[in-house]
């Protein structure tokens, strides 16, 4: 009988090991680039996470009652359901103290009362990555959008040296799109279809072209219905900057070919997989610029594995009067890799032991002082707690696939060598002392 409340991730010794490298690859590279390590509460005040989306975030919230009772507070607060909204808040607090722009990273469990399926819990880890600065200007091209070709850069070498060791170089790619290019290429368009074409786009990633083309053609006429296909499998190098006549749409074109040169830059050697697709909307309304998706080649039906995008004004919606600072963010949805790693492989490393020490009575000083060493030289070491036969002490080891058995004191009354075995292949090294 399973006890553990269901769609709330816990795993074995083993399964948790793969977690924890993940998190590791994930923590090495976004410190590589200058991202600051920070942690936020568990909860929120209930009126800054319904500050933005209020009735729809309202649905996801698990809501706490009950605690310490007769504290009134606590009917205030409740368990935030994602880490953009925790550091909104934690910017107005600490803004007086912080460098600007201001890079972190965040990797935390956030909760969601949501429906659960393939991939998708009801508590999972997000680990976040955010550049956010403080706007003193009207938008001029340029403004900082080195940060959202980074980004991408920086999400995408993360996520090659997570899959090249889990996941055999599964193949992936980045989507990349402008929020705003893509609404004024949509502003051609009658204006009481158009949150229809945006909903089909969303879409598109599950269902066939056909039928995709099938709606389209019950939204717009069957010219419209060419410009836009036209427009959607067009790659962006032979995007026309002048499709639609309007000196917005050519301002967000500039500004989405300014985040591709940096990332060229950034990707000289073409090792990461990063293209525009104008299906990415992004369902957010925080988002208002570029956007992100990540996407595995061939297993789309997953959903996204990572996601993000820029977005304006990311404070002003829990104080107004603090609306000016604005920045660019990505997250890595760690337990859905988790998972989808966890499909394909069984784990079996239960330890990251790297040495057991046999257990001998008449010598255990010696072996302890002996394992004492090897701690103090950095190694990962095991004793074994008692006298046990030869045999199941080597199993233990055996199962736990710990590589090396250290043999100190068998039978030997001058403490002078020890052997290390090796237990993949059987052979012993002899080490003087």
């Amino acid at each position: 009988m399973v006890l553990r409340p269901g769609w709330f991730p816990e795993y074995s010794p083993a399964e948790q090991l793969v977690f924890d490298n993940i998190k590791k690859i994930i923590e090495a590279n976004y410190s590589q680039y200058g991202f600051a390590h920070i942690e936020t509460p568990a909860v929120e005040s209930t009126h800054v996470l319904l500050a933005k989306n209020g009735e729809d975030a309202g649905k996801q919230i698990f809501w706490l009652y009950g605690l310490a009772q007769g504290n009134e507070d606590t009917k205030d607060y409740a368990l935030h359901f994602d880490l953009t909204v925790p550091f909104a808040r934690y910017i107005l607090d600490r803004e007086n103290d912080i460098t600007f722009p201001f890079k972190r990273y965040q990797i935390q469990p956030v909760r969601r009362g949501e429906r659960s399926q393939r991939g998708r819990f009801k508590e999972f880890r997000q680990s976040d990555i955010d550049v956010i600065w403080q706007e003193t200007e009207k938008w001029t091209l340029g403004k900082n959008l080195y940060y959202d070709a980074e980004m991408l850069v920086v999400i995408a070498k993360t996520l090659h040296e997570i899959v090249a060791k889990f996941l055999s170089n599964k193949p992936f790619t980045l989507h990349v799109n402008n929020r705003y290019l893509l609404a004024w290429f949509f502003s051609q368009f009658e204006e009481k279809v158009v949150p229809q074409l945006y909903n089909l786009l969303d879409k598109y990633y599950k269902m066939w072209f056909e039928i995709f083309q099938k709606e389209l053609a019950e939204l717009v006429s069957p010219a419209e219905v060419k410009k836009i296909i036209s427009f959607v499998q067009c790659n962006f190098d032979r995007l026309d900057p002048n499709l639609v006549d309007n000196d917005n749409y050519r301002r967000w074109y500039q500004e989405l070919q300014e985040v591709l040169r940096f990332v060229d830059g950034l990707n000289q050697e073409k090792k990461y997989n990063i293209v525009w697709d104008p299906y990415i909307i992004r369902g957010l309304d925080y988002y208002t610029g570029t956007v992100y998706e990540t996407l595995f080649d061939d297993d789309i039906a997953l959903g996204s594995i990572s996601s993000g995008g820029r977005y304006e004004n990311l404070t002003g919606y829990i104080n107004p009067k603090k609306s000016n600072y604005s920045g660019v963010g990505w997250s890595i949805w760690l337990s859905r890799m988790v998972y989808l790693i966890l499909e394909t492989m069984k784990p079996e490393h239960t330890t990251q032991t790297e040495y057991l020490f046999v257990h001998f009575p008449e010598t255990i000083q010696d072996i302890l002082m002996l394992a004492n060493l090897f701690i103090n030289e950095g190694k990962t070491i095991e004793v074994y707690p008692s006298a046990e036969k030869l045999g199941k002490q080597f199993t233990y080891a055996d199962k736990k696939w710990i590589p090396h058995v250290v043999i100190f004191g068998q039978g030997e009354k001058d403490l002078k060598r020890y052997k290390i075995k090796n237990m993949k292949t059987g052979e012993e090294q002899e080490v003087t002392l």
